[in-house]
């Protein structure tokens, strides 16, 4: 990987762009971190950054618990002494990051699911935070964004630059990759129609660059979804398995499924299919030891 950059957004405002974007806001030389990036190596080498501008890291806001945002947590702890604070839901899963995958693959996880890419080292959070509302002493606010994940926030800085997690998708992702990893089906709509609503001077989702309008992207996420969940009313004319849904979506999107993908994405259907079925759109169909996913029929 190439040297990073500390790039300024606004003010007093910077982030440092890597496959996960890390915030990084300053109140003299000492830092607030959004995010810590996706391993030990990478938070080596965003120490060594702010180390060379001068810059003492006193804490780490996580805007949720994903490996590759709190990767980083446990070495910048250990190197610096700061602390680390999260929502209190989300704080579970990075002190005890085993919950991720075994969550994920709905069981005990096996060698191929432990990995880094699933399960960040743990570190301990030293704050439990609102969802919404001021940061400790930081002069940052805290906005729930649920839906990616269990109790995602995006952060406020003083600059009026709002960083969002993942609560977007940058459109070259979405178009290249299709699927990507939800949640929660319904909280992503909510989430959806609040952005929409927000104002800032700059917005930053995690895996793209700040921008000072995010309009559009809403729409080729929200269009991303809707068009997914058409597909699998549309497999479903014909019952289907969880698994046989999810196959024939990887068909559709050309996805060649890993060990990783299969549980990210397999989570992801399932979410996708509980939206459905609590919106009466499909119904669950019990035989031969088998749940299969039916295209609820309307009567006319």
């Amino acid at each position: 990987m190439a040297d990073l950059n500390l790039i300024n957004i606004k003010g007093n405002t910077y982030y440092i762009p890597l496959p996960t974007i890390v915030g990084v806001y300053l109140d003299g030389q000492d830092a607030v971190l959004i995010d810590s990036g996706n391993n030990k190596d990478n938070s080596r080498k965003i120490l060594r950054l702010l180390e060379a501008n001068n810059i003492n890291v006193r804490l780490i806001i996580n805007t949720h618990s994903n490996a590759d945002h709190i990767g980083g947590n446990a070495y910048m702890k250990g190197q610096t002494g700061c602390k680390v604070a999260t929502t209190k839901l989300e704080s579970y899963f990075v002190e005890y990051p085993l919950l991720e995958s075994s969550f994920l693959y709905g069981g005990n996880p096996s060698k191929a699911l432990r990995n880094k890419f699933l399960l960040a080292k743990e570190s301990t959070v030293d704050y439990t935070i609102d969802s919404d509302g001021e940061i400790l002493d930081t002069g940052l606010e805290s906005i729930s964004l649920p839906g990616h994940f269990f109790e995602m926030i995006g952060i406020r800085t003083p600059d009026d630059v709002l960083f969002i997690g993942d609560s977007l998708m940058p459109q070259n992702i979405i178009e290249k990759y299709h699927l990507f990893f939800l949640y929660n089906i319904e909280e992503q709509f909510k989430t959806l129609d609040k952005l929409d609503k927000l104002t800032a001077s700059f917005y930053v989702p995690s895996h793209s660059v700040h921008m000072e309008d995010i309009h559009d992207l809403i729409a080729v996420n929200r269009n991303k979804i809707d068009e997914i969940m058409e597909n699998i009313e549309k497999i479903c004319m014909v019952p289907k398995t969880v698994d046989e849904v999810l196959e024939w979506i990887c068909k559709i999107y050309s996805v060649v499924l890993d060990a990783n993908q299969y549980v990210l994405l397999g989570s992801t259907i399932r979410s996708y299919i509980t939206y459905l079925y609590d919106n009466d759109r499909v119904e669950y169909v019990f035989e031969e030891g088998k749940m299969l996913i039916s295209k609820k029929q309307t009567n006319i």
